[in-house]
């Protein structure tokens, strides 16, 4: 038994590596000149699809989510370390960015049944506020106690290191929709941890752009008092919410319509809406991922079509999942890691220390989180795309942001490469891991 486990290890990686010579002998050579052109990017794209399928295989013996494996893939062969995904090829792969966060976004909202947020409502609501209060806390300390280590962000005043300490924090409370339901979606799981689990981080990622609409404003004034308070960002952003929501609302009618009454084809045509009503929603500044949520939500609450949508996703979401999480490896900037790793791991880990201490808060409330609330945190420390979205509009509105933001590619790096491993291992835990095979 040994040896057989042995032998397959050795294959696996003399797989690899074949695979991984192969493309280091065509794309660091003359046969491509570097530039982006379709060949190239075909030709990394089929790469992806292997490296990522065989790196999977490889490490499920260590019982590692296959996502770990995929955004690890995107890492090694990234502009950040071997570049064999050029820059330029990596932004041309990009629109299945689109796609897989409407698949996510989908399979999210599909998730969220109304009698599971009938009858989770204070776990819901206990985990947020626990989680969201002690995550601006564990902010406002580490820049008060690191202060020195923040370079050019001004931290000299109190007004000044509360401004920062409420970006920061708003930061730490993001997390990552499309890692989360990702792993979920692979595990099978379900349970009641496994609700809880979605419920909060899609909720979260809404209340995190409301946040914002307040946060980044805020800070502005206690930077600098003597500008006035404008509702511009404030409006724009409710724009774009209510937006979300009515192109949400348009495209689950759309998909129930389509499934109840012609239903051929379903996973080419769920790819073909995603694409298309990704593109849709950001020509109108809207937001796809909360539309697709809210189209999912309506397809599985108002509808009898919920369990044929999440089939047909399953059945779209292997290649297009591999692209995507590779994809986010490779934006990882490993630069920033590197200048900027002992301030983003003190804030990781003050930053999981608080999610844990708001989870164990919430829990003397609600009842139904004390059978999982030592352990269920471990689950909501992957960050990504809403993340990094609030911190290049940090990075546009202060002057210093790109400071800020560069320690915010850190900490992602960091919470990406762990939280995926954390969540797999929670969820076989607490054996939620198979829970839908098992309902089937």
């Amino acid at each position: 038994m040994r040896r057989t486990r042995a032998t397959n290890i050795t294959n696996r990686l003399f797989s690899l590596a074949i695979l991984f010579g192969l493309a280091a002998l065509v794309l660091l050579t003359p046969v491509f000149d570097r530039g982006l052109s379709g060949g190239q990017a075909t030709f990394c794209l089929g790469f992806i699809l292997l490296f990522g399928y065989y790196l999977a295989k490889l490490l499920e013996g260590f019982h590692l989510p296959a996502i770990t494996s995929y955004i690890v893939v995107g890492i090694i062969c990234g502009p950040f370390a071997f570049n064999l995904l050029s820059t330029d090829v990596v932004n041309s792969l990009q629109v299945f960015d689109d796609i897989a966060l409407a698949i996510i976004a989908l399979i999210a909202g599909g998730e969220m049944r109304l009698h599971v947020i009938r009858a989770r409502k204070s776990a819901f609501a206990g985990v947020i506020a626990g989680q969201t209060v002690f995550a601006f806390i564990g902010a406002l300390i580490v820049v008060y106690f690191l202060r020195g280590y923040l370079g050019e962000v001004p931290v000299s005043h109190t007004r000044e290191i509360l401004a920062v300490g409420l970006l920061i924090g708003l930061i730490a409370v993001a997390r990552s929709p499309a890692t989360t339901i990702g792993v979920i979606a692979e595990t099978r799981a379900r349970g009641p941890m496994t609700e809880v689990l979605i419920g909060v981080t899609v909720l979260l990622d809404v209340i995190v752009l409301v946040l914002a609409a307040f946060v980044i404003p805020a800070s502005e004034l206690l930077i600098d008092p003597g500008q006035q308070f404008s509702l511009e960002f404030v409006r724009n952003l409710g724009v774009t919410i209510l937006g979300s929501i009515a192109a949400g609302l348009f495209f689950g009618v759309l998909l129930t319509v389509y499934i109840r009454w012609i239903g051929g084809y379903l996973p080419i045509v769920l790819l073909v809406i995603g694409l298309t009503g990704s593109a849709v929603c950001r020509h109108y500044h809207f937001e796809p991922l909360l539309a697709f949520m809210i189209a999912g939500f309506i397809v599985e609450n108002f509808s009898s079509q919920g369990d044929r949508m999440i089939r047909g996703l399953e059945r779209s979401a292997f290649p297009v999942y591999v692209i995507f999480f590779a994809i986010s490896g490779a934006a990882i900037d490993l630069g920033a890691l590197r200048d900027m790793w002992l301030f983003a791991v003190i804030l990781v880990a003050v930053r999981a220390l608080a999610f844990y201490a708001g989870t164990m808060a919430a829990a003397r409330f609600v009842g139904e989180i004390r059978p999982y609330a030592n352990s269920v945190w471990s689950g909501f420390l992957s960050q990504a795309g809403v993340t990094i979205g609030i911190a290049s509009l940090i990075e546009r509105r202060f002057e210093w942001g790109g400071h800020l933001e560069t320690l915010v590619l850190a900490v992602v790096a960091i919470n990406q490469l762990i939280g995926p491993v954390l969540l797999k291992w929670l969820l076989d835990r607490k054996g939620e891991a198979g829970g839908m095979d098992r309902e089937g």
